[in-house]
């Protein structure tokens, strides 16, 4: 699922601390930042579960950092996840009709 121009876009905004011919080394960023990365990730894969996220960001953030940014996320309600643990932009599943019932803890698709 990782793409070959997806890390480029991940660090196109972070400072690079220090550079060599073979490696580059980024800050982590911050919450907002971050923030920012996953829901660009989510736009562009459109559902994503934590190992997925974590291996764009290997070395950047945590899971625990990936895992609080989501549910920031989910608090500003930018983002949801469904019973498999895989996470949707909230903008994104309105768009395709679809709405969450917390009794089912499902989506279904709007008619």
């Amino acid at each position: 699922m990782k793409e070959k121009g997806d890390d480029v876009e991940i660090t196109n905004n972070l400072s690079v601390v220090y550079e060599d011919p073979d490696v580059i080394v980024y800050t982590a960023p911050n919450e907002e930042e971050l923030k920012e990365i996953l829901l660009n990730l989510l736009r562009k894969h459109e559902r994503m579960n934590i190992r997925e996220l974590h291996s764009y960001l290997s070395g950047l953030a945590s899971e625990d950092k990936i895992r609080y940014a989501l549910n920031e996320l989910m608090k500003e309600n930018k983002v949801v996840v469904d019973r498999q643990g895989y996470y949707y932009l909230a903008e994104f599943l309105e768009e395709e009709g679809y709405y969450y019932l917390d009794d089912e803890e499902e989506y279904y698709g709007g008619e």
